[in-house]
């Protein structure tokens, strides 16, 4: 299978593709591509190119693209995932398992329960520069070539307003969550979704009040209580089924 990498839009000159710094060392150390060998790589914002290396030096591999393909692995839906954040590295691996089942949003949030607070503006860029770097490697893994949008650090409220014109908003709880998905219709034409996932403790009363009253589809995953970084990708994997995504 042709190695896959990733490179900036700013990368891609005419007919040429640039691979910098790790992508380039990755490329030519580990893989030992060399001169003349084909590779792939993607510009997160949804092409893919087939490349001929053309020329290697320390920190760069020239490229000259022999194709272009659009939406490279991409689903044909839109799924915003808003997530509670959790103590540790839990959210690490929402955003690897749920970009590799082809999310293309992520709200991370803070929520009435959540047992962390972030105050540090550092902290927060440190977060999302790793989140970032996460959410590319599972990109690249999976064969996509669309970089999932991930979003500032916000509250409950905030997210509902950020998602409230998609058609599609549902949110996921095992306390206040009375009916399962197979309660809400689905069509075809909906393919955008929003659903919400709490932090380890899950969502409060009022958080389940205010989405109720905009709108929000409020569900559970069953008669299980799902660990947070296993009930977001296990919500969207359903979600991909019912879209025939996975398919």
């Amino acid at each position: 299978m042709t190695p896959i990498y990733y490179t900036l839009p700013d990368n891609i000159v005419e007919d040429w593709l640039y691979l910098k710094d790790d992508e380039a060392h990755h490329a030519r150390n580990v893989m030992r591509l060399k001169i003349g060998d084909p590779l792939m790589a993607v510009d997160g914002v949804g092409n893919a190119y087939n490349c001929m290396i053309e020329k290697s030096s320390k920190n760069e591999l020239r490229c000259k693209i022999v194709s272009k393909v659009r939406n490279f692995g991409e689903p044909m839906c839109h799924i915003t995932l808003a997530a509670g954040l959790s103590t540790g590295y839990k959210f690490d691996e929402v955003i690897q398992r749920c970009t590799e089942l082809g999310v293309s949003r992520f709200i991370p949030m803070l929520t009435e329960k959540s047992k962390i607070k972030i105050e540090n503006d550092n902290r927060i860029k440190t977060r999302l520069n790793r989140w970032s770097k996460v959410a590319a490697a599972s990109m690249k893994q999976t064969r996509r070539s669309y970089l999932p949008v991930i979003e500032p650090i916000v509250d409950f409220q905030s997210a509902l307003k950020m998602v409230r014109d998609i058609p599609g908003r549902i949110v996921f709880d095992p306390t206040y969550g009375k009916n399962g998905l197979d309660s809400i219709s689905f069509s075809p034409e909906d393919k955008q979704t929003c659903l919400f996932i709490g932090p380890e403790s899950g969502f409060s009363a009022d958080e389940i009040k205010d989405a109720e009253e905009q709108g929000c589809h409020v569900v559970t995953l069953g008669k299980r209580v799902l660990r947070t970084e296993n009930a977001s990708p296990a919500a969207v994997a359903i979600i991909m089924n019912l879209f025939c995504e996975l398919r």
